[in-house]
């Protein structure tokens, strides 16, 4: 931190950096509370202020239009739009985020904006009637829990409040999520689009890499590479895609995955002077929002019911992995888990259908046998 500078015409007024970087002045006299005054030395607002802090007179408090009041939640989404936190954000959360704290902060009660009331002032029944505003909408609800968890983590930095008013708060709405592609739908969209087109590279990087469909469109050419892995005595070279992932920011959890024979096979006919491996028959990067909805309409055509995703082929590998019985830990390392309870959904999941299967043919085995005996006749 810079060291304070006094200010040579005005006595008692000492200069500060604040953490954005920013030069601020105020006015220091043993005994009393520093007081920030506003603006720049030698300007009318500043000798204004500076000669009520002389005189122990409170400053007056000059309201902007578009701000919020002091440590109010619209100051603390002032601030963090400013943080790094919401800067590393990708282009697509951020205008969710946006447009869902503004519209909360905008909530009028009693004719007065819920934003401008004091951090202080909320209390976790405030929190429980805001998010009740959206229980018609489970998801959002979520959403609008998110955005207000942000607003008080600014509010707690800056010292506004002591206690977190939503800690151990949840809102996890109850759903089956994208549903895994099964063999019959696989074979139905694998007979309608054959190797080489986009529409099956689509498929075979969301399957067989269990990629993210924000991964799908970014993966390059350039990510493919040979790594030399150790087993045992023997080194093995391994061609694999190394990128690092990305999930709602512009920098994630970089990834090995390798390439498989069936993943080699949907490659093999593809052009590699394309920037990315899925690329439109133009030859352009696909967004992540365009090739969701293409999907949709590839499978319609494929005769496929709704309801199959991008994200249902990511899903798929889980539950191939799972029946392969990979570890948890490699299933975690391979789809890029960093909760183990999403990893150990597909272990449990796998493990109830084989120890069902294998109970029920001892049951029938059992039965089989039971019949016999009673066809056995007695002399």
């Amino acid at each position: 931190m810079l060291p304070a500078m006094k200010h040579p015409d005005y006595p008692g007024v000492s200069s500060m950096v604040t953490r954005h970087g920013k030069t601020r002045w105020r006015y220091r006299k043993s005994g009393r509370k520093d007081v920030m005054l506003p603006g720049e030395p030698h300007t009318e607002e500043f000798d204004e202020a500076y000669q009520r802090a002389i005189l122990g007179q409170s400053a007056a408090v000059i309201q902007h239009p578009t701000a919020g009041h002091p440590r109010s939640m619209k100051a603390a989404y002032r601030l963090l739009k400013a943080s790094r936190e919401w800067k590393a954000l990708d282009q697509r959360s951020r205008t969710l985020y946006q447009k869902t704290t503004e519209r909360v902060l905008a909530t009028t009660i009693s004719g007065i904006e819920w934003g401008d009331g004091p951090v202080a002032d909320l209390k976790r029944g405030h929190i429980k009637k805001i998010l009740d505003e959206f229980a018609h909408a489970p998801h959002m609800e979520r959403i609008v829990l998110i955005c207000l968890r942000k607003l008080i983590m600014v509010a707690l930095e800056e010292e506004w409040i002591e206690n977190d008013p939503t800690y151990k708060m949840t809102r996890n709405p109850h759903t089956d999520g994208h549903k895994a592609w099964t063999p019959e739908v696989m074979a139905k969209f694998e007979a309608r689009w054959k190797i080489g087109t986009h529409q099956r590279t689509a498929y075979a990087l969301a399957l067989w890499l269990g990629n993210r469909v924000s991964d799908v469109v970014r993966l390059r050419w350039s990510d493919l590479v040979t790594k030399h892995i150790a087993e045992g005595e023997e080194v093995r070279a391994v061609e694999g895609f190394e990128f690092v992932q990305h999930k709602g920011r512009s920098r994630g959890k970089s990834i090995f995955l390798p390439m498989t024979p069936m993943l080699a096979r949907e490659l093999a006919p593809l052009s590699r002077s394309t920037e990315t491996v899925l690329a439109s028959p133009r030859g352009a990067p696909y967004k992540e929002g365009t090739i969701s909805t293409k999907m949709a309409e590839w499978c319609e055509k494929a005769g496929i019911d709704p309801g199959y995703s991008m994200h249902g082929l990511r899903k798929a590998l889980g539950v191939k992995l799972a029946e392969a019985d990979a570890s948890t830990r490699q299933l975690m390392e391979t789809l890029g888990h960093n909760n183990i309870a999403y990893a150990e959904l597909y272990s449990r999941e796998a493990s109830q259908m084989r120890l069902a299967v294998q109970a029920m043919d001892k049951v029938t085995q059992v039965e089989s046998a039971r019949k016999r005996a009673a066809l056995k006749v007695v002399k």
